[in-house]
This record gives C-alpha cells, structure tokens and sequence, in this order.
C-alpha cells in the first residue's frame, strides 16, 4: 500500500492535486478538516472534544487528531493506497504518521510563491455545504453562487483576505517547514513546481506516483 503526502502552503493547489489524484489513482483522500467535520456531525465522542476547540478559535491538540486520523486508515476502504492532504501539520504528527505500517511512502511539497498564493486565494469560491473548492477566474460554478456537486452556496471565505491569507503563509513557514526537513531526512520527499496551471501541475506529480 503506497501512502502518499501532499504539502504545500495554502493556495499552492494541493486539495486539487489530491483530487485528481483520488479520480485517476482511486486513492481515498484523507483530510482532517473532513475526518474533523464528519465527526462533529456524527456527534462521535472524538467530535464532541474537537468541536469545543474549533467553536472556542483554539486549535485542536496534536493527540486528538492523530486518534482521528489512525481510526480513518484502520479502515478497510484503502486499497492500494491513499493520499493525506493537509495533515502531518506538525512533527509530533508525522511520527505518529510514520508508525502506521505501509509499504511505501512518498511526501511531495508543492512549491508556489506567495505572490501566486494569494492572487489564487482572493479568486477562490467555496461551497459552504460541502467544501468544494471554485475559482471564479479559472474555475468558476457552472451556475454562479450555487455549487455543481450538492448546490449548496458557493461563495468566497470570510478568511480569503489579503492581510488573513499573508498571515496563514508566514504561519505555514514557521509550523509545516519542520514537518517538510522531516521528510526530507527520511529521503522520500519530492518537491515540484507548483505555478501555473493546475493540468501542468499535475503531469508532474503525476510522474512520481506511477
């Protein structure tokens, strides 16, 4: 079983190289703001704690999310593989990550300029039902405000802002950089160029999957 990686700062394109990749590899794509959200909705117990951090602003702790995460890959719809997108955010959780058997592991960092990350991230449209991601220059829903997959709302995050989107870079540097040197050390890491166009993008990754 192939355990796939994917980083990159926000509005590098990684949820969209992680989609494609689950389209054409049919590798589940393992999120923690979905395992996160579905638990809440599930009212599990793992979702009650996690709700009370997200509904407080406060992050939710390493300990819990790593629970979460290794009962999402104890389950059996995996196949040959699955791609992590957005998660180990810290090293205490690529460790964790690490003592989680598979055959092989690669982790790909997606590198875009900040200059491009924005520009991308003040065009995006979200679904606030369930999460699917637009670009209104690029990418825009077929009818405009309603989304394709469940016509829920499509409409640009409250956070999608110049000053909130700088922020959320630096602090990616400062928090996922350690997790990238990690890897790296571990010699499975692959860094790709991760400007231009999405289809471009992803020929290359592309390249290091199969």
């Amino acid at each position: 079983m192939m355990r796939l990686i994917l980083f990159g700062a926000p509005g590098s394109g990684k949820g969209t190289m992680g989609d494609f990749i689950q389209r054409d590899f049919l590798f589940p794509k393992i999120s923690t703001g979905d395992i996160l959200r579905s638990a809440v909705q599930q009212d599990s117990a793992e979702g009650g704690q996690a709700r009370s951090f997200m509904e407080s602003g406060g992050l939710v702790p390493d300990e819990l999310v790593i629970e979460m995460v290794r009962q999402r890959l104890s389950r059996s719809d995996l196949g040959t593989g699955y791609v992590m997108d957005g998660y180990p955010r810290t090293l205490t959780q690529a460790e964790a990550l690490s003592r989680i058997a598979c055959e092989s592991e690669k982790a790909i960092f997606i590198e875009v300029s900040e200059a491009e990350a924005v520009e991308r991230l003040l065009s995006r449209l979200t679904c606030n039902n369930c999460g699917a991601i637009y670009n209104r220059l690029t990418k825009p829903p077929k009818r405009d405000g309603v989304c394709d997959v469940c016509r829920g709302r499509v409409e640009r995050r409250a956070d999608d802002n110049e000053e909130a989107v700088r922020q959320r870079f630096r602090v990616y540097a400062e928090r996922t950089m350690p997790v990238i040197d990690y890897y790296d050390r571990k010699r499975v890491l692959a860094r790709i160029d991760g400007g231009g166009p999405a289809a471009r993008v992803y020929e290359t990754l592309k390249g290091l999957i199969a």
